[in-house]
């Protein structure tokens, strides 16, 4: 069977056709996630994307949303302008990123892409909260709202130009492991969740129910604010130190265990630097073995472990084997 990153790059559904050629044509051997300069490329293609399609969403709803008095739709076409902001944030965070190590910072930079994560979410909810003062004041001072087929047809086609955009950056954030195109992604789908909020409360005005403007716009705006809150709690983790997946400690201990000599292996400690990780465990190897013949095995497994997950430092403790005590 196929893996996932293999049916990603063959383009097996219609979003990862599409994200295949606007990967071959713009980023040549991009089947290379490894490479870090191919990598960052990808955030780059992510990030222009996304502020060419937000620029051109941005001024459609701030013009109609004027047009026709609805704070819902000037609301969401703010929410918009943030995704421009936070795809700067992403473009910025993959270029200091990028930066190889130095004195100050011996894993490299790697990590600021998690900082960009959290400036994103600080972002959704300074704008979630003041969009929300402003549909609470809507909902008490009620205001008349107009719309038209036109509007209405204009916000489905930002929800599905948002829906593609989020399920494009997951996409991308998958092939090379990046939390904040995945981030990104979240705050395109809420903003295409809010497109279709608007719709219908434009359809709601039509009958003369105005106040389902200023609820939907509360709606939206606890959507944003949401949003920004479990983003902020994924990059927060992360930069505390969130534990490895279970995959990724089992992989480690394949390896290690592969290595002739290693009988057992235990304490599997990752920290995650974003480019770059640092792993330890402890091996035990047989009692009887000389130091020589201990250290070599030792040498093995870090080779092998470093050889196979890449931009990977490895510090390997060695403790003797007994029958009955594997830790």
């Amino acid at each position: 069977m196929a893996s996932r990153q293999e049916t990603q790059f063959n383009g097996k559904d219609l979003n990862s056709k599409i994200t295949n050629l606007l990967l071959g044509l713009f980023i040549p051997s991009f089947q290379d996630t490894k490479n870090k300069e191919i990598r960052t490329k990808y955030g780059y293609l992510e990030g222009w994307t996304s502020v060419f399609t937000n620029t051109l969403l941005f001024a459609l709803k701030f013009f109609f949303g004027l047009l026709i008095n609805s704070i819902s739709l000037i609301a969401d076409a703010f929410h918009t302008l943030a995704d421009i902001l936070t795809s700067i944030v992403v473009l910025i965070g993959f270029k200091i990123a990028k930066k190889p190590a130095d004195t100050e910072h011996p894993y490299g930079h790697g990590r600021f892409e998690t900082v960009a994560t959290l400036i994103i979410a600080i972002l959704l909810l300074i704008a979630g909260f003041e969009f929300l003062k402003s549909s609470l004041d809507r909902y008490v001072h009620v205001k008349a709202v107009r719309g038209s087929i036109l509007v209405v047809a204009v916000m489905l086609f930002s929800a599905l130009a948002k829906e593609w955009l989020a399920r494009f950056s997951v996409d991308l954030g998958k092939r090379i492991d990046s939390l904040v195109l995945i981030a990104d992604a979240w705050h395109h789908r809420s903003d295409a969740i809010a497109s279709l909020l608007v719709a219908a409360a434009i359809v709601a005005a039509f009958f003369g129910y105005y106040r389902v403007d200023a609820v939907f716009g509360m709606i939206v705006s606890v959507l944003i604010i949401y949003t920004g809150i479990e983003l902020g709690k994924t990059s927060v983790s992360f930069l505390m130190g969130k534990a490895p997946s279970q995959d990724l400690v089992a992989e480690i201990e394949e390896i290690a265990r592969s290595v002739d000599g290693v009988i057992s292996t235990h304490k599997v400690v990752v920290h995650d630097y974003g480019g770059k990780k640092a792993v330890s465990l402890h091996i035990q190897v047989d009692k009887t073995l000389n130091v020589d013949k201990s250290h070599a095995i030792s040498a093995g497994v870090k080779y092998k472990i470093a050889q196979q997950l890449e931009d990977t430092s490895v510090e390997v403790h060695i403790e003797p084997w007994e029958e009955d005590r594997e830790e």
